[in-house]
C-alpha cells in the first residue's frame, strides 16, 4: 500500500509540475518589461547629459539591489541541500529563477567603470584615511569582475544542476529553444531516480563551496563599492549587511511571487499554508537578525564617539536624509515586524505577499541610503524622474530575465516537491 501510494502522489507532483511549463512569457508581462527597459535606457541616455551624478548613483543603487537578490535566489537552493532543508524544496525553482538576471549583473558592473568617477570620492584629490594600493579605479573593476566571475560560474553551474533531473520531462513540453536547450541539458540521461541521485551528490559539495564564495566575495565587493565610498569609514559587518540584505529580498520576493504562482496554476497542494508559514517565520526571523546587525554598527560608533566612523550618520542625518533613514528602518524593520509577529498571518499568502512588498521597497530605500549620501554634495536628497526611470529599467532587466529563465522548467522541482499525506500543522 505505501510503495502504491508514494507512486500516485509521485505522478500527481509530475502531473502538477509539468503543468507549470508555461514554454512563452505571458504577452502583457513581456510588453511591461521591455517598456520599462526601453524607459531606463532613454533615461539614462537623457540624464548622463544633464545630471550624469544622478545617473550613475541610479545605476550604483540598483546594481547593488538587484544583484543581491539574483545571487540569494541561487543561495537559496545551496542552503536547502547544505542543511538538508525539506520545508523549502517547493520554493527552489522560484527563488533560483532569480540566477537568470547573473549574467546582466556582470555586464553592468563592468559598465560602471566609466561612472567610478562620479562615485568614488577616492578618485579625486582629497585627504584622509585611504589605502590607495587596494582601491584604485583598475584595481576595483579588475577585482571585481574576476571575483565575479568565480561566483556566477559556480552558480550557473550550480543551477544547471539543479535543473537537469527535470529537463527530459520538461523537455516534452516545451517547443524552439527551451526545448533545445533541455535537449541539452539532458544528454547522456541516466533515468530519472539516478539523476536526482547524481544532482543532490554533486549539490551536496557545491552548495558549502556556493556558500562560502557568495560570503566572501560578496563582501569585498561590498567593502569596494560602497563602503570606500566613506574614506576612513570601517564596518567589519558591512559585508553581512550587504548578502544579508539580498538573502531577506529574496525570501520576500518568493513570498510574492509563489503567491502569484499559486493561484494561477493551482498550487494549493504543493505550496500549503504550513510551507507560507515556514517561509514567514524566515522572513520575520532575518528582518530582527538584519536589524540587530544594523544596530550592532550603530551602537559601539554612538556611544564610543568614534569620530571617523560618525560620519556615517552624519551624513545620513544632514541635508534632509533625516526622513529618507527612519523611512528606511520602519520599511525593513518596524512594519515588517508587527506584520509577521503572530502566527495564523504568516500562513496567509496573500498576507506574506503584501509584507514582502514592503520589504522589497525598503530594501531599495537602503541600498539608496548606502550610496547617495556618501557621494551627493547638492541641495537635498535628489530623487526624481531620473532614479524613477533607472529603476525601471532594472526592474525590466530582472523581471525579464526571470520570466525567461522561469519558462524553461517546471516552477516546482518533480523530483523534490512530492504531494504526499496531509500537511502536519507547524510550531
Amino acid at each position: 500500500m505505501g510503495d502504491t501510494l508514494s507512486s500516485h502522489d509521485s505522478d500527481k507532483t509530475k502531473e502538477l509540475a509539468l503543468n507549470t511549463v508555461s514554454g512563452r512569457i505571458s504577452g502583457l508581462a513581456g510588453a511591461l518589461w521591455l517598456v520599462a527597459i526601453v524607459v531606463g535606457v532613454v533615461g539614462f541616455y537623457i540624464a548622463i547629459g544633464r545630471a550624469p551624478q544622478r545617473a550613475w548613483q541610479a545605476v550604483w543603487i540598483n546594481f547593488l539591489y538587484w544583484t543581491a537578490v539574483a545571487q540569494a535566489g541561487v543561495i537559496f537552493g545551496a542552503i536547502l541541500v547544505a542543511a538538508k532543508g525539506h520545508w523549502g524544496k517547493p520554493f527552489r525553482r522560484v527563488a533560483e529563477a532569480t540566477g537568470g538576471f547573473l549574467p546582466i549583473s556582470l555586464l553592468v558592473f563592468v559598465g560602471m567603470y566609466w561612472g567610478a568617477e562620479y562615485i568614488f570620492p577616492w578618485m579625486q584629490p582629497i585627504e584622509g584615511h585611504i589605502n590607495r594600493e587596494w582601491l584604485t579605479h583598475n584595481g576595483v573593476f579588475a577585482r571585481g569582475v574576476i571575483l565575479l566571475l568565480v561566483l556566477y560560474g559556480l552558480s550557473m553551474y550550480f543551477l544547471r544542476v539543479s535543473l537537469r533531473p527535470d529537463a527530459r520531462a520538461a523537455a516534452e513540453r516545451q517547443t524552439g529553444w527551451r526545448k533545445g536547450y533541455l535537449e541539452r541539458l539532458s544528454r547522456g540521461w541516466r533515468g530519472d531516480q539516478e539523476e536526482a541521485a547524481r544532482s543532490r551528490s554533486i549539490m551536496s559539495w557545491l552548495g558549502p563551496v556556493l556558500i562560502l564564495a557568495w560570503v566572501l566575495i560578496f563582501s569585498l565587493v561590498a567593502f569596494d563599492m560602497t563602503m570606500s565610498l566613506i574614506p576612513g569609514f570601517y564596518s567589519v559587518i558591512w559585508g553581512p549587511l550587504y548578502f544579508m540584505s539580498g538573502w531577506l529580498c529574496l525570501l520576500a520576493l518568493v513570498a510574492v511571487i509563489a503567491h502569484r504562482y499559486r493561484g494561477r496554476y493551482h498550487l494549493d497542494d504543493v505550496w500549503g499554508k504550513y510551507e507560507f508559514h515556514d517561509l514567514g517565520k524566515l522572513m520575520f526571523a532575518f528582518t530582527i537578525f538584519w536589524s540587530y546587525m544594523w544596530f550592532s554598527q550603530y551602537l559601539p560608533i554612538w556611544y564610543g564617539n568614534l569620530g571617523r566612523e560618525t560620519i556615517f550618520f552624519e551624513q545620513r542625518l544632514d541635508n534632509g536624509f533625516a526622513p529618507l533613514l527612519y523611512l528606511q528602518m520602519a520599511l525593513v524593520f518596524a512594519i515588517p515586524f508587527a506584520l509577521l509577529l503572530w502566527r495564523i498571518p504568516k500562513m496567509n499568502s496573500r498576507h506574506l505577499y503584501f509584507v514582502g512588498l514592503i520589504i522589497l521597497v525598503g530594501f531599495w530605500l537602503e541600498k539608496y541610503m548606502a550610496v547617495v549620501p556618501s557621494t551627493w554634495h547638492g541641495e537635498g536628497p535628489p530623487f526624481g524622474w531620473i532614479e524613477i526611470a533607472i529603476t525601471a529599467g532594472f526592474l525590466g532587466l530582472f523581471g525579464l530575465s526571470y520570466s525567461i529563465y522561469a519558462s524553461i522548467g517546471p516552477k516546482i522541482p518533480i523530483q523534490e516537491a512530492l504531494v504526499e499525506g496531509e500537511r502536519t500543522r507547524g510550531p
